[in-house]
Protein backbone atom coordinates (compact mmCIF):
# COMPACT_ATOMS: atom_id res chain seq x y z
CA UNK A 1 0.00 0.00 0.00
CA UNK A 2 1.13 3.49 -0.82
CA UNK A 3 1.13 5.82 2.02
CA UNK A 4 2.46 9.77 2.55
CA UNK A 5 5.26 10.03 4.79
CA UNK A 6 4.69 14.08 4.95
CA UNK A 7 4.62 14.03 9.19
CA UNK A 8 7.37 11.87 9.06
CA UNK A 9 9.64 14.15 6.74
CA UNK A 10 8.51 17.48 8.47
CA UNK A 11 8.98 16.22 11.41
CA UNK A 12 13.13 14.46 11.07
CA UNK A 13 13.26 18.25 9.59
CA UNK A 14 12.61 20.04 13.04
CA UNK A 15 8.64 21.04 12.25
CA UNK A 16 6.55 19.86 15.58
CA UNK A 17 3.25 21.11 13.97
CA UNK A 18 3.20 19.93 10.35
CA UNK A 19 -0.61 21.18 9.17
CA UNK A 20 0.50 24.96 10.70
CA UNK A 21 3.74 24.76 8.90
CA UNK A 22 1.79 23.23 5.56
CA UNK A 23 -0.89 26.34 6.02
CA UNK A 24 1.79 28.89 6.84
CA UNK A 25 3.38 27.90 3.44
CA UNK A 26 0.17 28.70 1.32
CA UNK A 27 -2.06 24.85 1.96
CA UNK A 28 -5.24 25.42 2.18
CA UNK A 29 -6.09 24.65 5.54
CA UNK A 30 -8.85 21.84 5.25
CA UNK A 31 -6.39 20.19 2.36
CA UNK A 32 -3.35 19.88 5.06
CA UNK A 33 -5.44 18.14 8.03
CA UNK A 34 -7.21 15.72 5.12
CA UNK A 35 -3.65 15.37 4.06
CA UNK A 36 -2.39 14.73 7.21
CA UNK A 37 -5.26 12.65 8.93
CA UNK A 38 -5.01 10.25 5.57
CA UNK A 39 -8.25 11.59 4.74
CA UNK A 40 -7.61 12.83 1.43
CA UNK A 41 -8.80 10.48 -1.34
CA UNK A 42 -6.99 11.85 -4.40
CA UNK A 43 -4.30 14.38 -4.72
CA UNK A 44 -3.59 16.57 -8.47
CA UNK A 45 -0.42 17.08 -9.81
CA UNK A 46 -0.66 20.95 -8.94
CA UNK A 47 -1.31 19.79 -5.30
CA UNK A 48 1.90 16.88 -5.16
CA UNK A 49 3.98 20.13 -6.57
CA UNK A 50 3.23 22.35 -4.02
CA UNK A 51 4.19 19.61 -1.23
CA UNK A 52 7.64 18.93 -3.16
CA UNK A 53 7.61 22.24 -3.05
CA UNK A 54 6.78 23.29 0.67
CA UNK A 55 8.71 20.07 1.65
CA UNK A 56 11.68 20.45 -0.27
CA UNK A 57 11.68 17.37 -1.49
CA UNK A 58 10.95 15.47 -4.55
CA UNK A 59 7.86 13.15 -5.27
CA UNK A 60 9.76 10.09 -4.09
CA UNK A 61 10.35 11.59 -0.40
CA UNK A 62 7.09 11.99 0.11
CA UNK A 63 5.78 8.11 -0.41
CA UNK A 64 6.28 4.68 1.21
CA UNK A 65 5.33 1.34 0.33
CA UNK A 66 4.71 -1.02 2.20
CA UNK A 67 3.26 -4.61 0.54
CA UNK A 68 -0.17 -6.30 1.61
CA UNK A 69 -1.50 -9.67 1.40
CA UNK A 70 -3.70 -8.91 -1.40
CA UNK A 71 -0.65 -6.95 -3.70
CA UNK A 72 1.63 -9.95 -5.79
CA UNK A 73 4.43 -8.10 -6.93
CA UNK A 74 7.92 -9.54 -8.15
CA UNK A 75 10.57 -9.00 -5.59
CA UNK A 76 12.43 -6.63 -8.17
CA UNK A 77 9.61 -4.20 -8.54
CA UNK A 78 10.68 -0.70 -8.49
CA UNK A 79 8.03 0.18 -5.52
CA UNK A 80 10.48 -1.54 -3.15
CA UNK A 81 12.50 1.35 -3.31
CA UNK A 82 9.63 3.24 -1.72
CA UNK A 83 10.38 1.16 1.58
CA UNK A 84 9.28 3.14 4.62
CA UNK A 85 12.17 5.21 6.27
CA UNK A 86 13.31 5.11 9.83
CA UNK A 87 11.64 7.48 12.12
CA UNK A 88 14.49 10.37 12.48
CA UNK A 89 14.81 12.09 15.51
CA UNK A 90 14.05 16.14 15.54
CA UNK A 91 17.51 17.40 14.71
CA UNK A 92 16.64 20.37 16.53
CA UNK A 93 16.36 19.01 20.29
CA UNK A 94 19.24 16.88 19.70
CA UNK A 95 20.81 19.83 18.87
CA UNK A 96 19.54 21.60 21.85
CA UNK A 97 21.18 18.53 24.32
CA UNK A 98 24.74 19.43 22.77
CA UNK A 99 27.27 20.91 25.24
CA UNK A 100 28.41 24.34 23.90
CA UNK A 101 31.87 22.69 23.03
CA UNK A 102 30.40 20.86 20.23
CA UNK A 103 28.52 23.18 19.03
CA UNK A 104 31.36 24.62 17.10
CA UNK A 105 31.73 21.00 15.55
CA UNK A 106 28.56 20.92 14.17
CA UNK A 107 28.55 24.71 12.74
CA UNK A 108 32.10 23.35 10.67
CA UNK A 109 30.16 20.16 9.46
CA UNK A 110 26.88 22.61 8.75
CA UNK A 111 29.35 24.89 7.06
CA UNK A 112 30.93 22.05 4.56
CA UNK A 113 27.25 20.46 3.58
CA UNK A 114 25.87 24.13 2.42
CA UNK A 115 29.17 24.31 0.50
CA UNK A 116 28.33 20.97 -1.76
Amino acid sequence: MLTLTVTELLRARGVDNPAKYLVQHGMKYHQANRLLSGKLGSMTYPMLEQLCLICECTPDELFAWVKDEKTTVADNHPLYKLKPKAPVANPVERIKKLPVNKLEKLKKILDELEKE
